[in-house]
């Protein structure tokens, strides 16, 4: 299906989404913090990231633009899933590159429906590009 990257700080949250997502057929690489998915993003060369607000090191409304300003991360769709609640916050991602946002608590097969909604767009995307 495809490679997703996940980036939390909470391990269980870690484990529950990998086993998730894992189930679904996904290859799924879970870090904790900001740093790490800087250099896992270029590593992995992930499809979809998922993203939290609030990480050591760098937190996600930090992380979002150094991602979308480099060449090789720029188009990977970014899920925020965080437990900031507000339209301040979820505007901020927004204008930050976010693709999504969704607020925890979550219910795992409402995430696996999102990835497949932002995978299938990205897709449709792709088609459209490659025929200019």
């Amino acid at each position: 299906m495809a490679t997703i990257l996940f980036a939390d700080d909470d391990a269980l949250l870690g484990d529950l989404v990998y086993h998730k997502l894992n189930s679904c057929g996904h290859d799924v690489t879970v870090v904790d913090n900001g740093y790490s998915v800087l250099s896992a993003a270029l590593r992995v060369r992930p499809d979809l990231i998922i993203l939290d607000n609030r990480m050591p090191g760098l937190r996600g409304p930090e992380v979002l633009p150094v991602l979308k300003r480099e060449e090789r991360t720029a188009n990977i769709p970014v899920l925020i899933l965080t437990s900031i609640t507000g339209q301040k916050a979820m505007s901020e991602a927004f204008r930050g590159g976010a693709s999504d946002y969704m607020t925890k608590p979550f219910l795992p097969q409402d995430l696996a429906d999102r990835i497949v909604s932002l995978l299938d767009s990205r897709e449709a995307v792709e088609k459209v590009d490659a025929r200019r």
